[in-house]
């Protein structure tokens, strides 16, 4: 951090671990020391994601509701997700977003288009109990990330980390909301998706994000046509009729699959 280190941010962000503040003094940390807009935890484990807590600039409501569709499904077209596993594991580390790893139009119209967000740094701390990481996020109107912020953004991260163990230590993460693989779910579903072709697999994926033929066939850079005749085989392959029939059967398993780095 700079030589105007946020002492106080800091020091109200350890004062809060534990209680219905952490949120707020986490933002207000990262906003200072980073000049980050927004904030957003999670939580990860082998079959399932939780949502910690999204706080910043954006409104209470956007952030709340792209927060939880990034849990029911969007984090399946999230690559960087896998990419985190292995990181941090010894102390926690800062990655820029890779616009190459997620290059699907479908996840940056919905995260960044949407939104007025431009940049993302995530902060990623890996432990045996699962992989914690924290994404700050810059609007238009402040630009991306410079060099310099982006090395503050290092130097704050163990401490920034720390903080969030303790408080999902204090707090419990059954507490915290959830996207989870049902009881006996994992051998036939995850079995079925896993028969899948690479191919088939992404064109399922975005089937499951709320993607149309159209919506695939951009994302995959294929003609409609094509897409089309993916997503019969998809349908064939996992049994299913329609896409009611495939959230129904397949979203959560789906998800398990994704959030194991599979």
């Amino acid at each position: 951090m700079s030589a105007r280190a946020p002492y106080q941010a800091l020091s109200r962000l350890v004062g809060s671990i534990g209680g219905e503040g952490f949120a707020a003094a986490a933002f207000a940390l990262v906003h200072e020391a980073v000049g980050a807009d927004h904030i957003v935890a999670h939580l990860a484990g082998p079959q399932q994601i939780r949502g910690l807590f999204t706080q910043g600039l954006l409104s209470a409501r956007i952030a709340n509701t792209i927060n939880q569709r990034y849990l029911e499904r969007y984090h399946m077209l999230d690559k960087s997700v896998a990419s985190f596993r292995g990181l941090g594991e010894n102390e926690a580390v800062v990655t820029r977003f890779d616009q190459r790893l997620n290059a699907s139009p479908t996840y940056s119209a919905y995260f960044f288009e949407r939104t007025g967000l431009c940049d993302k740094l995530s902060v990623v701390s890996n432990r045996d109990e699962g992989m914690a990481f924290c994404n700050l996020y810059r609007l238009n109107a402040s630009g991306p990330f410079s060099k310099q912020e982006f090395l503050q953004a290092q130097a704050l991260a163990p401490v920034l980390m720390a903080a969030v163990w303790q408080h999902v230590d204090r707090i419990g993460q059954a507490s915290l909301p959830i996207v989870k693989l049902p009881p006996g779910f994992e051998a036939q579903e995850q079995r079925a998706l896993r028969s899948l072709s690479r191919r088939e697999m992404q064109v399922c994926q975005r089937l499951l994000a709320g993607a149309s033929n159209e919506g695939v066939a951009l994302d995959l850079s294929i003609s409609i046509h094509t897409a089309r005749t993916l997503r019969k085989r998809v349908y064939k392959k996992l049994q299913v009729n329609s896409l009611s029939d495939l959230f129904a059967k397949y979203l959560n398993a789906m998800s398990a699959v994704v959030s194991g780095g599979s």
